[in-house]
């Protein structure tokens, strides 16, 4: 019996970095710990002689604007240490990783990540090309190491958005229309789309409500695309502001985000290691991912 649970992140969508404003994120990493212990309390059963598994770190990243940049290391936690009589505090403070030396290679250059606080590492001056390669090392003395590569892609924005107030019998959804303009070639898209507030900050990078929807061009490679569709299993209101956002990603990570997409609703997917997920981190779990998305805001009419 495989008894663990990842931390690991959603794809992040912000819209403001501020390395000073960190007061919020604790919040948000209590939620998805309170989530995690609802989801790993099931009635116990007379098991003995769990193999106790080594903890991994888990890698997630994002690109905020050309030459900002988050990466976040956590690392994963048996299923058993967070029961219902859990500390929760003690919990966060297992999980996130502090004490990391962070780097991206990129040509001949290295950037040393600034530590921000509560396991996020960044840059405001590493600048994303597209085609370019990226080398991710993270060494932390208490975790271990891990490293990644990475290519930036070619960053397409939306020709055309809009999101409005879709009333459905007593559920009132968000409902996106959208278009872009395909590159020749085989491309895939991520749409993101979340709440927002002008009080909003690095709690977002966190937020396991991220709703995804995701988009290969096999159907319209080359051309320009239209689509509408629903924000389904998240109730909005009239006045809500919501963050849209379209990246265009690498095939490997649109298949390690359709595993989370087809998972987020499981509750194995936050007491189980996941060794089903595709990765590109060599010596732990989660992706790294420098593409740069194209963000909107809409209020709700």
């Amino acid at each position: 019996m495989n008894s663990r649970a990842s931390l690991a992140c959603y794809p992040l969508s912000v819209m403001d970095l501020n390395f000073k404003n960190m007061r919020r994120i604790r919040n948000a990493a209590e939620l998805i710990m309170m989530l995690l212990t609802i989801a790993c309390t099931p009635d116990p059963l007379p098991v003995k002689n769990i193999p106790v598994l080594k903890s991994e770190m888990v890698v997630a990243s994002q690109v905020l604007t050309d030459q900002s940049v988050i990466v976040m290391l956590t690392k994963s936690i048996g299923a058993l240490d967070a029961g219902k009589d859990s500390d929760l505090q003690n919990l966060i403070s297992r999980i996130i990783v502090e004490d990391a030396i962070v780097t991206i290679t990129y040509g001949e250059k290295t950037d040393t990540l600034r530590y921000l606080g509560e396991g996020l590492y960044g840059s405001i001056d590493l600048p994303i090309a597209p085609g370019q390669s990226y080398a991710l090392r993270a060494s932390s003395p208490s975790n271990g190491e891990v490293s990644s590569n990475t290519k930036a892609q070619e960053a397409v924005p939306f020709k055309t958005v809009e999101a409005s107030l879709y009333k459905e019998q007593s559920d009132s959804l968000a409902q996106i229309e959208y278009s872009l303009t395909d590159p020749p070639g085989k491309n895939f898209y991520m749409i993101n789309i979340q709440r927002f507030s002008i009080t909003q900050d690095l709690s977002s990078l966190i937020n396991p409500r991220i709703y995804t929807h995701l988009v290969t061009d096999e159907n319209f490679d080359g051309q320009v695309f239209e689509e509408k569709f629903n924000v389904l299993f998240q109730r909005y209101h009239l006045n809500d502001t919501v963050v849209v956002s379209l990246t265009n990603i690498s095939e490997d990570y649109y298949q390690y985000m359709k595993v989370r997409v087809d998972n987020r609703f499981s509750v194995t997917s936050f007491a189980t290691e996941p060794f089903n997920y595709p990765t590109n981190v060599t010596g732990g779990y989660g992706f790294f991912n420098l593409q740069k998305p194209d963000f909107r805001v809409f209020v709700l009419k």
